[in-house]
């Protein structure tokens, strides 16, 4: 099945988009990304990431479970203005229900900007 474009943004438009970005610098450490909900489940689509100062420092993304669920990982020593994209397809890969997507950086170190594409829905009855 072919999945063109703009099935990325329904997706978000009929869910809710919870996309973000961010500008880390060489003092960003690890950092929440996207906050779930009770019931609910993260599905991200794409993250793209742009490094503008290198260091040894490697930079990975996975949710906050005790056991985490790796979602993608840029290794140590990325190299200065590189570009890295993870795409998940339209879908996207679900993360462990009511966690959050959180970068975890090895050292402190590494400056860029990162966009993360992504939505939330139910995935479970909740009681009322």
């Amino acid at each position: 099945m072919t999945i063109s474009s703009d099935e990325y943004g329904n997706l978000r438009r009929l869910n809710r988009d919870v996309s973000t970005q961010l500008d880390f610098t060489a003092s960003t450490d690890d950092t929440t990304l996207i906050t779930s909900k009770a019931s609910h489940k993260i599905w991200v689509q794409r993250i793209v990431v742009t490094i503008k100062t290198s260091t040894t420092a490697s930079m990975t993304f996975e949710d906050s479970d005790a056991t985490p669920l790796y979602v993608a990982k840029i290794p140590g020593s990325p190299g200065a203005d590189t570009h890295w994209q993870f795409d998940f397809g339209a879908v996207g890969k679900p993360l462990t229900e009511a966690k959050n997507l959180v970068m975890n950086v090895s050292a402190t170190g590494l400056a860029g900007h990162l966009q993360v594409e992504a939505y939330m829905r139910q995935s479970s009855t909740v009681a009322v």
